[in-house]
């Protein structure tokens, strides 16, 4: 095992440093005081990292898809690593602002890691957020009571979600509720629904200890319909793979949490 940092991630790395030092931290208590204010010099950072993501490896939070069960055994980790060592570096200037930056939310790693070809080009260049925890469930991502109930072309979602980072800024927010309770994990989808869609209501926004610049919302669902082709991925309830769809998600969040 080889604990230095490739030497190619050095520029990416010593950016990153310079951006938390001379961005980041600067704005930082004014934004820890302010709480639930959208630190607006965050936008032109994101369009720059946009730019960076696109013509090479930079901070992505999509990271690099690996989809269980797919049979290319070939090392994806660049992308991962770059990220993780940026989110690092990010993280001397500020957690909160980092998790405020636009287009880098996890709800954007869950479209990265479950859409299909299609949905990755309509939901490119949205910010999206993601919605697991649940009044009821938290680490425990199984137990899950939001349903999603299918109804002509739509689904139809009832639930209630807490602890959403983003949850109020992001352009939509990435929603795991179950098709069908009698069938455990297996029926567990995700869906993206637009920031405005009605049904769709930020209950709150949580007042923290810390981390303040990032707003973590609870949002509720009542008969919230979003059209059927935005459940991520495939509809197909396939008790065999299981949780695998969810799992993929996971694969690609928990390492940029952990830096």
């Amino acid at each position: 095992m080889n604990l230095q940092n490739p030497k190619k991630f050095k520029l990416l790395i010593d950016q990153a440093h310079e951006v938390a030092l001379n961005v980041l931290r600067p704005i930082s208590r004014k934004y820890d005081k302010a709480e639930h204010a959208y630190p607006k010099e965050l936008n032109m950072l994101a369009s720059v990292i946009d730019g960076m993501n696109q013509g090479s490896e930079g901070m992505n939070a999509g990271a690099a898809v690996n989809k269980r069960g797919d049979n290319d055994e070939s090392n994806k980790n660049g992308v991962n690593m770059s990220t993780a060592l940026s989110i690092v570096e990010m993280c001397y200037g500020d957690t909160g602002l980092l998790l405020s930056m636009p287009r880098q939310g996890l709800g954007n790693s869950a479209i990265a890691a479950v859409a299909n070809e299609e949905q990755l080009q309509r939901f490119h260049g949205i910010w999206a957020a993601m919605a697991i925890t649940e009044p009821g469930c938290g680490s425990d991502s199984a137990a899950i009571r939001t349903t999603a109930i299918k109804e002509s072309d739509d689904y139809i979602l009832n639930g209630e979600k807490i602890f959403v980072t983003s949850g109020e800024r992001a352009d939509a927010v990435v929603v795991w509720a179950t098709l069908d309770k009698k069938l455990g994990r297996a029926a567990i989808k995700s869906f993206v629904v637009p920031k405005g869609t009605p049904g769709m209501k930020i209950e709150r926004l949580e007042h923290k200890l810390g981390i303040k610049a990032s707003d973590t919302a609870a949002i509720s669902f009542i008969d919230c319909r979003i059209p059927a082709a935005n459940l991520l991925g495939h509809a197909e309830i396939d008790v065999a793979k299981g949780f695998a769809g969810v799992m993929e998600t996971f694969d690609n969040t928990r390492p940029l949490v952990a830096a």
